[in-house]
């Protein structure tokens, strides 16, 4: 019989090659065999081709994605599978019991509970949420709140307009607080609406813009503990592009630690969640959004010395030796920069010459 060999599932991996490197590193590390099997709905995706395997799936709001997802898991019995993809994501552990059952199939799947998964999508529901277990956060309201939105201006000159159900900084504009109405307009019509219907103003929300340094938090919990904090790795921001972080330096993780403990004991976390948070003139952190997933502030860190793809899969593996995968150097600044690779080829009809 033909041994399989220990196999991590990335889903959705899009343009994050680099997720794909370092698995394949952490295998060498530790000394095994190991694949790593790219799941995607688009097969000319950057990394649809650049696994070790691929498979193309039905899109996870298929009915289809179901049958096909339990199918892959039965042919490779993967140890490990995470997803970047946010909605991925909310379908695995909201809408369906998948996470659940693939860990009853022995797959180690990192995440969060599912009412912090559904407050990880709805940037109102998640300011509820932090504000009830003690952590501080952006006060915030819908574009739909008419006194909500007074009671803001009375304070604050300037405001942060987004997406209430977005992806990254999705219908992001920060105006002044008199053009908050005119900017939640703006931001309406391109605004995902949670019913799937028409858009309505609290689709959009409208936070105070804070004052301070903007900053990126990986929180890691315990694979096999849930809530407990594993490690605090954090970067500060120094430029931003298409609403991910294009340029950042690492920094001492101290001042984020009591809120990254709060956050993964209420989250009942396991794994890596990305978390922005400002921190301010007397050193106080202020949590103003959270992607339960790999974030694109992740590499920062890693460049700098963390490894959290070795300490996924030694945890998954049964592998964990000590290994310093938590330890990174502060003020290591990196930036980020284009690159381009063939995705596929599709057929090509002759064309007959003029003569």
């Amino acid at each position: 019989m033909t041994s399989i060999p220990a196999t991590v599932v990335i889903g959705s991996a899009g343009r994050r090659l680099y997720l794909i490197d370092w698995f394949r590193r952490a295998f060498k590390t530790l000394g095994v065999e190991g694949r790593v099997v790219v799941t995607e709905n688009d097969e000319t995706s950057s990394a649809a081709s650049y696994g070790d395997l691929a498979r193309i799936m039905p899109k996870y709001s298929d009915p289809a994605y179901e049958a096909a997802l339990l199918d892959l898991v039965d042919e490779l019995q993967p140890q490990l599978f995470i997803s970047v993809n946010d909605y991925e994501l909310l379908h695995l552990h909201v809408n369906t019991d998948l996470a659940d059952r693939m860990r009853q199939l022995g797959v180690l799947v990192p995440g969060v509970s599912a009412e912090w998964q559904r407050g990880c999508v709805d940037k109102l529901r998640m300011a509820q949420m932090l504000t009830a277990i003690g952590v501080r956060t952006a006060p915030t309201v819908t574009g739909g709140d008419g006194a909500g939105l007074s009671a803001l201006a009375a304070y604050t000159d300037d405001v942060v307009v987004k997406h209430r159900f977005g992806s990254g900084s999705s219908g992001l504009a920060i105006v002044s607080a008199a053009r908050a109405e005119e900017a939640v307009a703006e931001s309406l019509l391109s605004a995902p609406a949670q019913s799937g219907g028409e858009p309505t103003a609290d689709d959009v929300v409208v936070q105070p813009k804070l004052s301070g340094t903007e900053h990126g938090v990986d929180i890691v919990g315990a694979l096999h503990a849930p809530g407990d904090l594993a490690a605090v790795l954090a970067r500060r921001k120094l430029r931003m592009r298409a609403g991910e972080t294009d340029k950042a330096v690492t920094v001492d993780p101290a001042p984020f630690v009591a809120n990254s403990a709060l956050i993964a004991k209420a989250a009942g976390l396991t794994g890596l969640i990305d978390v922005d948070m400002f921190l301010d003139g007397e050193g106080r952190s202020t949590v103003i959004d959270i992607n339960p997933r790999f974030g694109g502030g992740y590499p920062f860190v890693h460049l700098a010395g963390a490894d959290v793809p070795l300490y996924y899969l030694a945890q998954a593996m049964g592998r964990d030796n000590g290994f310093e995968w938590s330890r990174y150097e502060p003020g290591v600044v990196s930036a980020k920069y284009e690159s381009i690779r063939v995705a596929g080829r599709v057929p090509v009809t002759p064309t007959s010459s003029v003569e």
